[in-house]
């Protein structure tokens, strides 16, 4: 347990990037063993809070992760209540796992964890002729992206964690995948022999001849049709961070005064490697329990001290951790925070060679060997330039950006009535876009289609008075828009004369659909007395993968048809397209060809959404028995989103 807690101690920002690993788990490992009781948090998992902060950090790194994957995404959706919840709702998934491993030590050997790392591509180039990595390359290439090789090797190894734990649950529900996938394709076979009777509307268009009345009420109860959304046009200002940086370039010199500034943040800690003898015991045991296992320590303690070469020996006999008892104790090299205070204390107040007294943690008691010292070293700027650039630009970037928008403010406070002055003190461009509505149209993309900007335009200072607005925060905060109406149109229903051929041609059409329906009923009603009477087009074999021309009503139509008795009429509703009758000749059976080609072409997909059910009964099933509790109302889904659905 202790190697374990040990290598999953630290959060690795951007990580998954680089992994060919899928994995569930976001630092959900060490954000939970760092939590504390609920308090106030946003959720609850297992008796620990997640907390705003951490919810708002995660949040922050998944967005970076998407826009850096996809740069396309509309950031507004990105920052939408609904994509945050999603956040959180992923973590509460993250903490329930790394909870479960955690209590049930569902931890992978080192042997697997170093095959994962060979699965790495950039490292698996460090190997060398000998088929080993070049330790010190490896190094190197983790610190370049701020990570070092324990707290890498930690996430590998909670993500391995994770994926035996699904091994498992998948193990235990026992599901086949030849059985599903069969379920699945076998809807997509189904074929009937059909023949089809169309009644167009177009057909009955002609019948329909309204009068000016009729057109007038037509009018009347359809107005959402041919009405206009309140609309506006807009001028406005965007200080991002480019243009933060175009107003704000720094020097080589500033860039290596900043470095010098920094001290140990970009150099390697010293680290320490040694040894342990673990005598595991609850420090929460009645008295009794503890002081058996102390006792046991101090009397390893004693033999130790008699004979230090056994050191190794003793450990395989007695230590109870798992992760480094069959190494003679040997827990390799580690920097002082990643292990718990007491154990961190003792480790490093030894001398190489050195052998602790009993040292007492959480975990249980402790004998510990110094067995080598690495240490601090600083990394040149050269070896780590382009880290050191990102962090500095961003570090100057938050103060420039600062400064920026509290002078774009005074700026826009001091006239109101126009941005030119504001636009040319801070080298900003003045933009101009009309037709925004509120709620956003689907054509509007990014500052255009914020809540917050939106809520601006459409405001009463903005629409009465065309007065500039205050610097608006959007996104991450990066980024400040202002803006000032420049014209205005209320929501109103466009006049009848203006939209009359359009009524008319609706009007037509709307009639023209409901004689269509009226006819096919009619008709299917005659057939279906006088079968001999019916007239269709040629038989044609359809399904639900070939529907030849026919749209999907009719489809349906025909696969919802009892065939225990046929041929069989079934009616089909078109819509605003007509009517259709459907005539079921006989089923088809799909050859063995087809079915084997759906099989292999739908059996990834059939598997994938299987395990997506699976996980998410399984997480449904942690959810109570960790008593999760979600502090946080879930948002409605994004009209954008919502437009989407199916």
């Amino acid at each position: 347990m202790f190697e374990f807690i040990r290598k999953n101690n630290k959060l690795l920002t951007g990580l998954l990037m680089l992994l060919v690993i899928p994995s569930f788990i976001l630092g959900g490992l060490e954000l939970y063993q760092r939590a504390v009781g609920p308090g106030n948090g946003v959720a609850v998992v297992d008796g620990k809070a997640i907390t705003q902060k951490d919810w708002d950090a995660v949040h922050r790194e998944r967005v970076q992760q998407l826009r850096a994957s996809q740069p396309g995404m509309d950031d507004s959706l990105l920052e939408s209540d609904f994509a945050k919840y999603q956040t959180l709702e992923r973590m509460v998934n993250d903490y329930m796992l790394a909870a479960w491993v955690h209590k049930h030590q569902l931890y992978v050997p080192d042997q697997r964890v170093q095959e994962a790392l060979l699965q790495i591509p950039q490292v698996a180039a460090l190997r060398g002729a000998d088929g080993k990595i070049d330790t010190k390359a490896y190094a190197d290439l983790l610190r370049q992206n701020g990570k070092t090789p324990e707290a890498f090797e930690a996430l590998i190894r909670a993500q391995l964690s994770e994926q035996r734990l699904m091994q498992v649950v998948g193990v235990a529900t026992g599901w086949q995948p030849a059985v599903l996938t069969e379920q699945a394709i076998k809807p997509l076979l189904t074929q009937r022999e059909v023949q089809v009777a169309l009644f167009p509307a177009a057909d009955y268009a002609a019948k329909v001849q309204p009068d000016e009345a009729q057109l007038q009420t037509w009018y009347g109860q359809q107005a959402a049709r041919y009405s206009v959304p309140e609309q506006a046009g807009i001028e406005y200002l965007v200080l991002d961070a480019a243009a933060v940086q175009k107003r704000h370039p720094y020097t080589e010199k500033e860039l290596q005064e900043w470095f010098a500034s920094q001290g140990a943040r970009y150099g390697q800690p010293e680290t320490r490697r040694a040894s342990h003898i673990l005598i595991a015991a609850d420090e929460k045991a009645d008295a009794a329990t503890l002081a058996a296992a102390r006792k046991k320590a101090e009397d390893l303690l004693k033999d130790i001290k008699a004979k230090p070469e056994r050191f190794a020996e003793l450990a395989k006999q007695h230590s109870q951790d798992p992760g480094s008892a069959a190494k003679g104790g040997d827990l390799g090299f580690f920097s002082r925070e990643t292990m718990v205070k007491p154990f961190a204390d003792a480790a490093f107040a030894l001398k190489p060679g050195g052998i602790s007294e009993v040292v007492q943690s959480r975990f249980g008691y402790h004998i510990i060997r110094l067995d080598a010292v690495k240490p601090a070293a600083v990394a040149s700027l050269q070896a780590i330039r382009k880290q050191v650039e990102n962090d500095f630009r961003q570090e100057r970037q938050k103060q420039d950006f600062s400064n920026d928008a509290r002078l774009l403010a005074e700026e826009v406070a001091k006239d109101r009535r126009s941005l030119k002055a504001a636009a040319e003190k801070l080298g900003l461009p003045v933009q101009t876009a009309q037709g925004l509505t509120p709620p956003p149209a689907p054509r509007m993309q990014g500052v255009l289609a914020e809540p917050a900007v939106l809520r601006a335009v459409f405001s009463s200072q903005a629409l009465e008075g065309k007065l500039a607005s205050d610097p608006i925060p959007v996104g991450n905060g990066q980024l400040v828009v202002v803006v000032r109406v420049t014209a205005h149109a209320a929501a109103h229903t466009k006049p009848y004369e203006t939209v009359k051929a359009q009524v008319k041609a609706d009007y037509v059409q709307a009639k023209a659909a409901e004689l269509a329906v009226e006819a096919g009923k009619a008709q299917l009603q005659q057939w279906t007395q006088n079968p001999a009477s019916a007239s269709f087009a040629a038989p044609q074999v359809i399904s639900r993968i070939k529907p030849g021309q026919y749209p999907r009503a009719v489809v349906d139509a025909a696969l919802r048809a009892d065939v225990a008795k046929l041929p069989a009429l079934e009616g089909a509703d078109l819509g605003s397209r007509g009517y259709a009758i459907v005539r079921i000749g006989k089923v088809v059976e799909a050859s063995d060809s087809e079915a084997a080609g759906l099989r292999a072409q739908l059996a990834p997909a059939v598997m994938q959404g299987a395990e997506q059910a699976q996980m998410q009964a399984y997480l449904n099933s942690l959810r109570q028995t960790l008593k999760v509790k979600i502090n946080v109302p879930k948002p409605a889904l994004p009209a954008e989103l919502a437009l989407a659905a199916p």
